[in-house]
């Protein structure tokens, strides 16, 4: 067959380009001199352009992933992220904007050449997210092995492993991950009527990296986030969820009326976000998990940051998807 030079150039080209993408992203995340945070999903509960909520963490050369919205397997590709060398993984809770690509999670990291039972570390119930998961993806599994040979895709290293950890729900954080200096506890978040429902607290060298999850504010959520390098936030601007409620109204839409009336109680609004970021001394507060899913920086900018800024003098970070937050370490 003869081959067209055009395209030949052209896939050698684009080749050429993803391999020194790929090999340059671990050298960059994975470096033991410095902590990255990536905010790969920023977008909330409601459907949009963003992935919808995970953050990744590489510190100390361990590549750590928090929660695996609809979209954030498809992002991780998209930024190149080290797939292969994923380590862990942690869930909050088990609404599904927090877990729907955790399937997804699992098997590309598998053919990216993760050569390991992946851990999910969560809190009861992880066991059956994980087991749900196994079950769906069983034939795709077989189908990569049978295709590729047991060299390329082992079927040793497909599965994922739950982790399930109990945890005190009057706050006394649990360490549930410590490596090699990197210590990840968990605490209870206030969610209801969701339980379980954690946040995570990462500790290196000193510096500690807080994701609050889906929370309510809290005397917890308060002293792990005391003096954090970062604090990972999870925001919804009330007053525009209020008049998306009332358009909702209007047209006649009483179902999402309804949601929208409903996920006002259990998300932490922004001023009360700003405030306890500043009484905890808070150094850096990146927003994510975005409610309303705005897409303009301007408009984000003016939703987001605005009313946090009015309580909180610290540097303000509106996530966007790839976002990357990286800390020299001490």
């Amino acid at each position: 067959m003869t081959q067209n030079p055009i395209l030949a150039r052209l896939s050698s080209r684009m080749m050429r380009r993803r391999q020194q993408a790929m090999a340059n992203i671990p050298k960059q995340l994975l470096r033991k001199d410095t902590i990255t945070v990536v905010l790969v999903g920023t977008g909330g509960p409601l459907p949009s352009a963003r992935s919808q909520y995970c953050t990744a963490v590489s510190v100390n050369g361990k590549f750590l992933l928090f929660d695996a919205g609809d979209g954030s397997s498809r992002r991780m590709v998209d930024l190149n992220l080290p797939y292969g060398d994923l380590d862990t993984v942690f869930m909050t809770h088990y609404h599904a904007d927090h877990f729907a690509d955790l399937g997804e999670v699992i098997d590309r990291s598998w053919i990216a050449g993760r050569r390991h039972t992946l851990p999910i570390y969560g809190p009861p119930g992880i066991e059956q997210i994980v087991a749900g998961f196994h079950q769906a993806y069983t034939l795709e599994y077989g189908y990569r092995t049978a295709h590729h040979g047991t060299e390329i895709m082992p079927p040793a290293w497909a599965k994922a492993q739950a982790m399930p950890f109990q945890y005190d729900a009057n706050g006394t954080p649990v360490v549930v991950f410590d490596e090699d200096g990197v210590q990840v506890s968990a605490f209870a978040a206030s969610h209801p009527p969701i339980e379980p429902n954690v946040g995570y607290r990462i500790d290196f060298a000193g510096q500690s990296i807080v994701l609050a999850s889906d929370s309510l504010p809290t005397e917890t959520l308060l002293a792990q986030s005391k003096d954090a390098e970062v604090l990972v936030a999870n925001v919804m601007n009330m007053d525009a969820i209020q008049q998306m409620q009332t358009g909702a109204v209007e047209m006649g839409n009483s179902l999402g009326a309804h949601i929208l009336h409903d996920i006002q109680d259990y998300h932490m609004g922004l001023p009360e976000m700003g405030k306890l970021a500043q009484k905890a001394g808070v150094k850096r507060l990146a927003l994510t998990h975005l409610a309303p899913p705005v897409e303009q920086k301007y408009l984000a900018n003016r939703l987001f940051r605005r009313p946090v800024a009015a309580h909180y003098a610290g540097e303000i970070i509106v996530g966007e998807d790839g976002m990357q937050i990286v800390l020299p370490v001490p």
